[in-house]
């Protein structure tokens, strides 16, 4: 120790020749003490920011998105029927009854086992039921830095402070998120699976996948690793989340999340396809070869069928090392622990909707490829790992009004996960023996194949789904989606989803006009030709005229008026289930009345010239159409898994929607023969008929080449 302190003074009196050893010892003590001081720093100011500042304003606010999952867990508390909840509108209107003070809520792309965590605080009111989120959040996040501590070895301060300087952490409390439960579960997995208990490693893969879907891809590296306890222990976890799923919200909902949200979230559709603020593959792709009139109208070039191969392509390309490198049966903690960062960077590198609190994640590779290279005693890998990792935490994307190939410029952060990736490759390489690094026929064949399937199935997508560009009316960038038309002589009645909530709007001669900016939702609109009739969501919805010397309806929504002026039918809603009621227009005393029976749940409906009703409605678990005269005789019209029907002003047409292949298309009823025609093929949406007062043409919504019932509206030709 004495030799250690010997001065630079001394050094240059005796050169170097004479005792080098000791100038490097004192040299890297100072190095190591500088190196100190400033992490030390860096750790007091960000936690200072994170108490002072960030703790603070998430524990007076709400923001988004807490409160997404906090209504749907509450709604199910409440035993509402949740089939719904991820409709747009519908969950909307909920948010509103339920007095939940945010702007806009939605459950798309979220699993339904996701919002249970949420299940415990919701007999709370929202605000409070956050406090307490936010205090096990803190818990969970304590627990999670002692177990990354036992699993690296790393100094207290180190560990803290890669967490310190997470913006996504901070983001993640602001927004009341579940990713820091969702780094807790991966942290202690990886705990759990380097020491041995693999079976109950891969159950908590399982839950993880059952919050967010991308950690199942530890499923393949379990089946790539030939570890038989992992992969069981992850399909019981999954199974578990899938069980606890349905029996919590039914066949209906999880359905729905089967077969339209998640395969919409996989293709990078479920939100934003074209915004490059995500800074995803998917969102780079979608604005390169892709075009949409209204989101994407430039792109560098308009070739779905390039989007359709090269999307798979660069994911298969960032995905196959981090499954060719693994060493199957190989239960060394330190090859381990780099493979399981690898596959986690891969999942985030990935991600087709890669918000930033995400990336809170990125804590458990870091500190796992951090431990390695403190092993090598490497100190300018370490220094490149933290900047990329800084990087990937500030930088997010741009989207400006740049078109073509200039999107190249604005998904910084995405290149910043290549390269991580492309880091812990590079050190699962170095330390791999020579031998292993062969290639694998069986995995690179089966990684070849399902490459094949995936553009394959790209392909048979892409088939039709843009043939309703021709027919698209135009709406403002700012419309997010202009949903349930109706029709007044020439104009277009529509509610239009905008970033300060839902409001009623109309079109005519492609000059929109949107109703002023309000502290409550209007979430429908109809006409009687003369008169018009909107919803108007509050702590309860009410039908109220745009007369305002006509009379209101209280706890009515979804209004539709018959095209004689004399009827309005409306819905009532109790938990999520709704009935018909009618209002006659033209005798004001007249007591309203319910149409339909309590055992039926109806959705939508349209008036016949007769004054009968049409409506799908839900009795079981598949919504069909019925038929109701005004004395309140129901019967079926022999039409499964249909919605949205529309009958034209003439009688003889009845336009509605059918569910078939996890996608809902238009179809046409001839009323007097009952011949049918279906006019839409597309894998994607077309709801939300309405038929023009001539009977001839059909104004529909659609989210064709958009985000998952993010829909446009359509003016189709049906007759010449």
């Amino acid at each position: 120790m004495e030799n250690a302190l010997i001065t630079t003074h001394e050094y240059k009196e005796h050169g170097p020749s004479e005792n080098p050893e000791i100038f490097q010892v004192n040299h890297n003590s100072k190095l190591h003490r500088w190196i100190s001081m400033g992490e030390w720093t860096l750790l007091v100011l960000a936690i200072a920011y994170f108490g002072l500042r960030t703790l603070p304003h998430a524990w007076r606010t709400l923001n988004t998105d807490f409160p997404n999952y906090y209504l749907t867990a509450r709604l199910t508390r409440e035993h509402y029927d949740t089939s719904r909840i991820y409709e747009w509108i519908w969950i909307q209107r909920q948010k509103d009854h339920h007095d939940i003070d945010q702007r806009i809520v939605g459950m798309v792309p979220i699993t339904p086992f996701s919002t249970l965590v949420i299940w415990p605080l919701t007999s709370m009111p929202v605000l409070t039921a956050k406090h307490g989120w936010l205090i096990v959040n803190l818990c969970l996040l304590f627990a999670t830095l002692a177990i990354l501590r036992a699993l690296t070895h790393l100094p207290w301060r180190r560990i803290v402070l890669v967490s310190a300087l997470s913006i996504p952490l901070q983001v993640n409390f602001l927004l009341g998120q579940y990713y820091v439960l969702l780094l807790f579960l991966l942290t202690l997995a990886c705990w759990l699976y380097i020491h041995q208990r693999r079976f109950l490693a891969g159950v908590l893969v399982g839950l993880a996948s059952g919050l967010k879907i991308f950690p199942i891809l530890y499923l393949v590296y379990f089946a790539r690793k030939k570890d038989l306890k992992a992969f069981v222990g992850t399909v019981v976890g999954c199974v578990s989340t899938v069980v606890v799923s349905f029996l919590v919200f039914g066949w209906k909902l999880n359905h729905t999340y089967l077969t339209q949200v998640l395969p919409a979230a996989l293709r990078g559709e479920a939100l934003g396809p074209y915004n490059l603020k995500a800074a995803s593959l998917s969102s780079l792709l979608h604005r390169l070869f892709l075009y949409e009139p209204q989101l994407n109208p430039h792109p560098a070039m308009n070739a779905p069928w390039l989007f359709a191969i090269v999307h798979p392509l660069l994911q298969m390309a960032v995905m196959a090392p981090a499954l060719l490198l693994v060493i199957p049966k190989e239960h060394c903690p330190r090859q381990n622990r780099l493979e399981w960062a690898a596959i986690l960077l891969v999942t985030l590198t990935l991600s087709t909707s890669p918000a930033s609190y995400l990336f809170i994640l990125l804590i458990l590779p870091v500190c796992l490829i951090w431990n390695a290279l403190e092993q090598q005693g490497s100190r300018i890998l370490i220094a490149l790992l933290l900047s990329l990792y800084l990087a990937a935490g500030v930088l997010r994307g741009s989207d400006p009004d740049g078109e073509g190939w200039y999107a190249l410029l604005n998904v910084p952060r995405l290149y910043v996960l290549i390269l991580l990736c492309v880091f812990v490759y590079v050190l699962l390489i170095r330390q791999q023996p020579r031998e292993s690094l062969k290639l694998n026929l069986f995995w690179a064949t089966a990684l070849g194949l399902a490459l094949t399937f995936s553009i394959a199935a790209n392909l048979r997508h892409q088939q039709g789904l843009y043939a309703d560009y021709q027919w698209r009316i135009f709406t403002p960038k700012d419309v997010y989606a202009a949903a349930r038309p109706g029709t007044e002589h020439d104009s277009i009645l529509f509610t239009a989803f905008t970033f300060d909530g839902y409001r009623s709007a109309i079109e005519h001669f492609n000059s929109i006009q949107l109703s002023g900016p309000s502290h409550d939702d209007y979430l429908a609109i109809t006409s009687d030709g003369s008169d018009r009739w909107v919803e108007r969501a509050g702590s309860a919805s009410t039908v109220m005229p745009v007369n305002i010397e006509k009379g209101s309806i209280p706890e009515a929504e979804s209004p539709i008026a018959s095209s004689d002026g004399r009827w309005l039918a409306f819905l009532r809603e109790d938990h999520g289930r709704a009935q018909i009621w009618l209002h006659a227009l033209n005798k004001p005393d007249k007591v309203d009345r319910p149409l339909t029976p309590a055992g039926l749940n109806v959705l939508e409906m349209t008036f016949l010239p007769s004054g009968s009703l049409i409506f799908s409605a839900v009795s079981g678990e598949l919504p069909q159409l019925f038929i109701t005269d005004q004395s309140g005789n129901v019967r079926p019209l022999g039409t499964s898994e249909a919605r949205y029907p529309s009958a034209s002003s003439d009688g003889h047409w009845l336009a509605y929607s059918q569910l078939d292949g996890g996608n809902w298309n238009l179809w046409l009823h001839n009323l007097d023969n009952g011949k049918t025609n279906r006019l839409t093929h597309a894998a994607c949406n077309n709801i939300d008929p309405a038929w023009t007062p001539d009977s001839r043409t059909l104004i529909y919504a659609s989210d064709c080449g958009r985000a998952l019932w993010f829909t446009a509206l359509c003016r189709r030709p049906i007759f010449p």
